[in-house]
């Protein structure tokens, strides 16, 4: 029984990414278009540019221009480490700041469609539950968060170290040295997945309230799912004059990073706050991000969300 009900869950996901290939071809496009920018940006360098050599030395600040090129060959292991594990977690940030944007665009758009168009009453007639419907759209958006973020962030960082050995190969400041170190590349994408799993999990109930708006609404669910939680910070404001709500939002959406590493995600401003080259995380972390309970007060909302947008699917009629 369980391998046909797997089956069908694999099914309903690929179906998701089948109908909605913004996710997947946006981050790809903008990788793309970085990829031009970047090598325009190492033609013009080799081009019109004379290149400075400076030492890299992430724990006092690296200053990286386009007329200071770093000389690798003069830097120790603890900067090599703190130099491609801030790398790799700064492009994962980026793409996964845009995966953000794709998710909450497809979200809102996956159930209130189907009633815009009718199909829901196609897929009612297939033997799909709409609990497994719904489910299916928030696991693409955890797949997608993840996998595809995690994908795009590697492949994208492999052409950035291509060039840089090109660039370095023509100003002398042997770039190639970063292909000494493979366990490091290797430990900053095991923690860049790890990371990413860590943030889809915490911001599953933003998921699922999306998920909800995206079924109740019978117009523009782009209103519900933002005019909702901002209604309730300028009642709060009006009434109160207090903004606890908004910070208790923008502290949720930070507090995972301090809970799964050992960093605080406001001195990320400050590298010599940021300690990139030591362990950025283990047991400690873990059981602190387990016993949180901020995790689970979110994971009872999004639950609570989730079936709420489960039971509207079944009740809510097409548009």
């Amino acid at each position: 029984m369980k391998a046909p009900a797997l089956k069908v869950e694999k099914m309903l996901i690929r179906r998701e990414f089948w109908e909605n290939r913004s996710l997947w071809m946006v981050p790809a496009v903008v990788a793309g278009i970085l990829t031009v920018l970047s090598v325009y940006m190492l033609i013009a360098v080799l081009i019109g540019h004379n290149q400075t050599v400076n030492n890299v030395d992430l724990q006092n600040g690296m200053h990286f221009q386009i007329d200071e090129m770093p000389d690798f060959s003069n830097t120790d292991d603890a900067s090599f480490t703190a130099f491609i594990r801030f790398s790799t977690l700064c492009l994962g940030g980026l793409f996964s700041f845009l995966m953000q944007i794709v998710l909450f665009f497809y979200l809102l758009d996956s159930l209130y469609a189907e009633r815009r168009d009718r199909s829901v009453l196609f897929w009612r007639s297939m033997p799909v539950s709409d609990l497994r419907s719904v489910l299916a759209k928030l696991a693409t958006a955890c797949v997608a968060n993840t996998a595809i973020t995690f994908a795009v962030t590697i492949a994208f960082q492999l052409v950035l170290l291509l060039l840089l050995m090109i660039l370095g190969a023509s100003v002398g400041s042997h770039p190639w040295v970063l292909l000494a170190h493979p366990l490091d590349f290797i430990g900053a994408w095991l923690l860049l997945a790890y990371g990413l799993i860590v943030q889809t999990i915490w911001y599953l109930p933003f998921y699922a309230w999306v998920l909800l708006a995206s079924s109740w609404a019978k117009k523009v669910p782009f209103l519900w799912a933002l005019l909702v939680p901002l209604g309730v910070m300028f009642a709060e404001l009006w009434v109160f004059h207090t903004g606890k709500f908004a910070h208790m939002l923008i502290a949720y959406k930070l507090r995972w990073i301090m809970l799964a590493f050992n960093t605080d995600p406001f001195h990320f401003g400050n590298l010599k706050h940021v300690d990139l080259s030591g362990p950025m995380m283990g047991i400690g972390n873990i059981g602190a991000l387990i016993t949180s309970p901020s995790l689970w007060i979110g994971l009872v909302l999004a639950a609570a969300f989730t079936y709420g947008a489960i039971w509207l699917r079944r009740t809510r009629s097409e548009i």
